[in-house]
């Protein structure tokens, strides 16, 4: 940088009125080019949306499959998508139901993986995505019903079901076992007594349970762990 580039910086640093400035040389488009664009540059850089036509090319890809053999298309999508995350050199030795924490992610290449997802699939998507669904199989099974959406009730209801099985089935200390413990045992309480109200109340709590509908059990429970 010559010294007139550097007072001229200066310059433009006092009159912008703020606190802290930065003197860099960017070259923004090679960034535009580069196909994502970090987060911190996003104010620089106007790339333009792709989402829409995205989401169309998958769409349109998955209807014109087989329904058995879509989900199998989301999960290659969500494992080749996490090994250019961690730099592995194929998606072979990701297991669908192997987990993100186990595979070493952290909130970095968790935010990482979600953009790049939600460019594919054209959907605003959660910073704790892969911590919602813990396992390539069942985020790919998420990203397959924001593509294709659904409203069987059954399949809402099962992969909710499996989010929740698959958080029981992570590692507990014993306290905060027994603090699942103690909610799951309020959660079938409550839903018991909620189910005899309108009704008789003689039945077995099993029988409670297996009479009430996908919705009502989703609705419970999203009130007691936010799954949904």
């Amino acid at each position: 940088m010559s010294t007139g580039e550097g007072l001229a910086l200066l310059d433009r640093a006092l009159a912008s009125g703020q606190a802290h400035t930065v003197p860099v040389g960017l070259d923004l488009a090679s960034v535009r080019d580069s196909g994502t664009v970090p987060a911190l540059l996003r104010g620089l850089v106007r790339k333009p949306r792709r989402r829409t036509a995205d989401q169309g090319l998958l769409r349109d890809r998955l209807l014109a499959l087989p329904e058995a053999d879509r989900a199998d298309v989301l999960l290659d999508l969500v494992r080749d998508n996490t090994a250019v995350v961690l730099q592995y050199a194929t998606a072979t030795g990701i297991a669908p139901t192997q987990s993100f924490a186990t595979l070493g992610f952290d909130s970095l290449t968790a935010v990482e993986l979600r953009n790049r997802l939600a460019a594919v699939v054209g959907s605003r998507l959660p910073t704790s995505l892969v911590f919602d669904y813990p396992t390539p199989a069942l985020l790919g099974g998420h990203l397959l019903g924001l593509v294709l959406p659904t409203t069987d009730p059954a399949e809402r209801s099962a992969e909710t079901l499996d989010r929740l099985e698959a958080m029981l089935a992570e590692e507990w200390d014993g306290a905060e076992a027994s603090k699942v413990t103690a909610r799951l045992e309020t959660l079938l309480v409550r839903w018991r007594d909620r189910s005899k109200t309108g009704g008789e109340a003689g039945s077995d709590g099993d029988d409670v349970l297996d009479s009430a509908t996908d919705d009502e059990v989703l609705r419970y429970i999203d009130d007691e762990f936010g799954l949904i």
